[in-house]
C-alpha cells in the first residue's frame, strides 16, 4: 500500500516524489529519461511536488483575441453509425400484409396522410413506413403509428432507436417516442427523439435516432409510438424503418440475483469542466462542497493528477478505457469510440454487474451513445438538459428503491455525469455573488458573452470585476454541482448501499478564467486545464482523509477499480493500480488534445507545453486535424514551466533552461513514437534539431527498446456526421475557434 497522510497534516501539492524503474542516460550521465505511460521506464531522480496555485490569480492584460474564423457550410450528407439491434420486445417493421404491419396500428388526423407498409420504405428486411405528405393536409393533421403494448413496470427502462429517411424535402419532422398507460390513459414519456436532432432537409441518407425512458409510476404497459405533423409539398414525406425497443428491469435483474453472493456496487461520479480550485478539500477557503469534501475524509484524495485531454470527448475515452487519446482515437468532434475498445462498463457488465449511466449529452454528442459511449451500460440515460438528467437520477434510483434495497446478488455500476461546471455559467445565488463594479453586471454568464465580451479580454467591455465574477459564478456551479452529489449519495445511503460501495469521484479536465493572459475556456494546455480532481473511497482499500501527491492520472481509475473488486482488466490497460505498493508513481504526466494541436508533458516539477501541433486536414471548422509536429515546416512551438516557483505558467523558460526543456522533449519524442502521434522514422529525422548528439543516441535506444516491447492497445478510429444541433452545441460552448495563440 501507499504511505498516506492524514489531511489536516498536509495541504494539498506539497506532498513526496517517488522515482523508480530503468535509469536511461542522457547527455554526459547528467540527465535522466523516463517514459510517460510504460511501466519499466521512469525518471530515477527527486524533484519538488507542486505547491497548491496561490489563490489569487495574478492582474490580467489587455489582448485582441478576436475571432476572425470563416465557417463553412454543413454538409447534408449522414453517413450512419452501425446500431446494433437488441434482444428485443418489439417486431421492428416486418410482417406486412398489404399496408398493414403485425403489431403496429396506424392512427391518422386526416384521411390523406397516414404512416403505411411500404417496400421502398426498408432500409432492412421486406419492409419499412412511409408517409407520403400533401398540401391539402393541414398542420394539425397528424399521422401516428402505434405499436403493440407490451408489460412494463415503474422504473424500467425503454431503449429504442428507429431509422428515418427523408423523401424530398418535407417541412415537418417526425418524433420517436414511448407512451405508458397509466390508470387507463395513454401518456407520452419524456424524453423523446426528435428527428430533428439529426436530419436537415435535403438529406437522403438513413439515419439513426434512439433514446431511453423511465417508465413512470403507475404505469402497467407501454409502447412505440412515431408521430409527424403531415405538412410539406405534394410527394415529400419520410421513411421509417427498424424500429426495435429493448425494455430493461432492474426489479427483473435484482430477481434472478436473489440469493446470489453480493457484489460491491460501484458509483463513478463524474465532473465536466471541473479544476480543483472550486472544491474545499483542494484548499478553497470559503466554497461550500460538504458533498465532495465528505468523500475526500472517507477517501484519498489525489492532488497531482494530470489529464489524459483537456476536452470531454477524448478524456471520458481514456477514463473508460485506461488509454491514452491517441490509442482509442475518440480525439475530434467527429471521432467516436470504436466498438473494438472494452470499456470499465464492459468488464463490469460481463461480471454480472447492472450498468446504469445518467448523461448530459446529445445523442451524437460529447459521450453520447451515438458516439460509442454507451458500450457496456445495460441503462444509458441521457439528455440535453442538465436538470432533466438530475431528474432521471432521482426517479430512477427511487422508482426502483424496492430493488436496490432487497438485491441480494450481483453488482450495480452507477455513473452519473455532471455538466453543471461546463459554461454557461448560471449564478444561482445572485443575491450572494454580485458582480459590483463589473461592466457586465450581475448576469448568467452565456457562452455568447463569454465569447463577445470576456474572452476578448478588451477593457472597452469588461474589466477585472467582471473576470472575477466569472470565477466566483464558476465556483458557485461547483457548489451546486456538490448538491447534486449529495442528492444521489443520500439515496443510496437510505437505501443502504453506500457503506459498502466503492465511489470514485473524477473530472475529465478543469477551465481557464484568464489567469494566463488569453487562456479562456477549457481547450488550453495550461494547469487550470490539464490538472483535476481525484478521490477514491474504496471501503477497506484506501485509509480516511489520506493526501497523495505522486503524479496520477484520471486513467488509473479503471485498473485500480478492478483490483479492489479483484477482476481481472484487459490487456494493455495504461493507467496503474494506485493501490499496488509496486506500482510506483510515473515520472511524467502526459495529456493529448489532437482537435487543438495542443501537448504536455510534466514531472514532479517542470511542465512542457506544446502548441500548433497539428494542422486542418478538411477545415478549421470541423477540426478535423493531424499530428504534424515533426512535419516538415511545422507550426509547433515549445514552451517551458516551472510549476513550483511559476504555477501560473506565465514565465516561459524555454531559452533559459535547455536541459530541461531536452529532457521533456525526449520524453514526449518517445511518447509520440510509442503511441502513433509520428512515425519512428520522423521523430528520429526531427530529433537532432532538438536534442543533443548524446540525446539522440539515448532517444534511439529508447525506440529500440519500445519497439522490442510488446505493440500497446490501438484501435481503427471512426467518423460520424454530427447533428445540425450537435454543431449548434459544439460552436456554443466555444470549441470552434478558441486556439488563438
Amino acid at each position: 500500500m501507499p504511505s498516506f497522510e492524514p489531511s489536516d497534516k498536509r495541504a494539498p501539492g506539497t506532498g513526496r516524489s517517488s522515482r523508480d524503474g530503468i535509469s536511461l542516460l542522457f547527455a554526459a550521465g547528467a540527465a535522466l529519461l523516463g517514459l510517460a505511460g510504460f511501466s519499466t521506464m521512469f525518471l530515477n531522480s527527486s524533484a519538488p511536488s507542486v505547491d497548491t496555485a496561490p489563490p489569487t490569480p495574478p492582474a490580467q492584460q489587455a489582448k485582441d483575441l478576436s475571432d476572425t474564423t470563416t465557417y463553412a457550410p454543413l454538409d447534408t450528407s449522414f453517413p450512419t453509425l452501425a446500431f446494433p439491434r437488441p434482444a428485443n420486445e418489439n417486431g421492428g417493421m416486418e410482417g406486412a400484409e398489404g399496408a398493414v404491419i403485425s403489431g403496429w396500428t396506424p392512427e391518422s388526423g386526416g384521411a390523406a396522410n397516414a404512416w403505411a407498409a411500404s417496400r421502398t420504405a426498408a432500409r432492412t428486411g421486406k419492409s419499412g413506413v412511409g408517409l407520403v405528405l400533401f398540401p391539402q393536409a393541414g398542420e394539425q393533421s397528424l399521422a401516428r403509428l402505434v405499436s403493440t403494448p407490451m408489460d412494463a413496470g415503474p422504473g424500467d427502462v425503454v431503449k429504442f432507436n428507429v431509422w428515418i429517411r427523408p423523401q424530398g424535402v418535407p417541412g415537418c419532422q417526425p418524433i420517436a417516442l414511448v407512451e405508458a398507460l397509466v390508470e387507463g390513459t395513454w401518456r407520452r414519456v419524456a424524453p423523446e427523439a426528435r428527428v430533428a436532432e439529426l436530419l436537415v432537409p435535403g438529406g437522403a441518407e438513413w439515419a439513426p435516432r434512439g433514446r431511453s425512458c423511465i417508465v413512470p409510476a403507475g404505469a402497467e404497459k407501454v409502447r412505440l409510438a412515431l408521430e409527424c405533423a403531415a405538412s410539406g409539398p405534394e410527394g415529400t414525406g419520410w421513411h421509417a424503418d427498424d424500429f426495435y425497443c429493448e425494455i430493461v428491469s432492474l426489479r427483473r435483474y435484482a430477481a434472478r440475483q436473489a440469493g446470489k453472493k453480493r457484489l460491491s456496487d460501484v458509483v463513478l461520479l463524474g465532473a465536466d469542466t471541473l479544476r480543483n480550485s472550486p472544491l474545499g478539500c483542494y484548499g478553497h477557503p470559503t466554497n461550500k462542497t460538504p458533498h465532495v469534501d465528505r468523500l475526500a475524509a472517507e477517501g484519498v484524495l489525489y492532488d497531482q493528477v494530470t489529464t489524459a485531454s483537456p476536452w470531454t470527448r477524448p478524456s471520458f475515452g481514456s477514463i473508460f478505457t485506461s488509454l491514452y487519446p491517441s490509442q482509442h482515437t475518440a480525439e475530434l468532434h467527429l471521432s467516436v469510440l470504436p466498438q473494438s475498445v472494452t470499456t470499465l462498463a464492459e468488464v463490469l457488465r460481463g461480471q454480472g454487474y447492472f450498468s446504469v449511466g445518467f448523461v448530459r449529452t446529445l445523442f451524437d454528442g460529447f459521450v453520447g451513445p451515438g458516439t460509442g459511449f454507451d458500450q457496456g451500460f445495460d441503462v444509458y440515460l441521457f439528455s440535453e438538459d442538465t436538470e432533466v438528467v438530475s431528474q432521471m437520477v432521482r426517479d430512477f434510483l427511487d422508482l426502483n428503491a424496492d430493488a436496490l434495497k432487497a438485491l441480494g446478488g450481483g453488482g450495480v455500476l452507477l455513473f452519473r455525469h455532471f455538466y453543471e461546471p461546463h459554461s454557461e455559467y448560471i449564478n444561482h445565488t445572485p443575491e450572494v455573488i454580485r458582480n459590483e463594479g463589473g461592466r457586465l453586471g450581475t448576469v448568467n454568464l452565456t457562452f455568447q458573452i463569454l465569447d463577445d465580451k470576456l474572452f476578448k479580454n478588451d477593457p472597452a467591455t469588461t474589466n477585472e470585476h467582471d473576470v472575477d465574477y466569472a470565477r466566483r459564478v464558476y465556483d458557485g456551479e461547483a457548489a451546486f454541482m456538490d448538491g447534486r452529489v449529495g442528492e444521489m449519495l443520500d439515496r443510496l445511503r437510505a437505501f443502504g448501499l453506500y457503506d459498502a460501495a466503492q465511489v470514485v469521484f473524477f473530472s475529465d479536465h478543469g477551465e481557464s478564467f484568464n489567469e494566463k493572459p488569453g487562456a479562456w475556456c477549457h481547450s488550453t494546455p495550461y494547469e487550470t486545464c490539464t490538472r483535476v480532481p481525484l478521490i477514491l473511497r474504496l471501503p477497506g482499500k484506501t485509509p480516511k482523509g489520506g493526501v497523495l501527491s505522486d503524479l496520477a492520472s484520471p486513467m488509473d481509475i479503471m485498473p485500480t477499480l478492478l483490483a479492489a473488486l479483484g477482476i481481472p482488466g484487459p490487456a494493455g490497460m495504461e493507467g496503474r493500480n494506485l493501490l499496488d505498493p509496486a506500482a510506483h508513481p510515473p515520472a511524467y504526466g502526459v495529456s493529448e488534445d489532437r482537435k487543438m494541436g495542443f501537448l504536455t508533458v510534466r514531472d514532479g516539477r517542470m511542465k512542457l507545453v506544446v502548441q500548433k501541433a497539428s494542422t486542418a486536414r478538411r477545415n478549421e471548422w470541423e477540426a478535423i486535424r493531424d499530428w504534424a509536429l515533426f512535419a516538415p515546416g511545422s507550426p509547433t512551438t515549445y514552451e517551458l514551466y516551472d510549476l513550483v516557483a511559476d504555477p501560473w505558467e506565465l514565465n516561459d523558460l524555454s531559452a533559459k533552461r535547455p536541459e530541461d526543456l531536452r529532457r521533456l522533449k525526449a520524453v514526449l519524442f518517445a511518447h509520440c513514437a510509442r503511441y502513433g502521434i509520428a512515425p519512428r522514422e520522423d521523430v528520429l529525422r526531427a530529433a537532432p534539431a532538438h536534442l543533443t548528439p548524446e540525446g539522440v543516441e539515448m532517444l534511439r535506444r529508447v525506440l529500440d527498446a519500445q519497439a522490442a516491447a510488446p505493440n500497446p492497445a490501438s484501435h481503427a478510429a471512426g467518423e460520424v456526421q454530427l447533428s445540425p444541433e450537435m454543431m449548434e452545441d459544439i460552436i456554443s460552448q466555444g470549441y470552434m475557434g478558441v486556439n488563438r495563440n
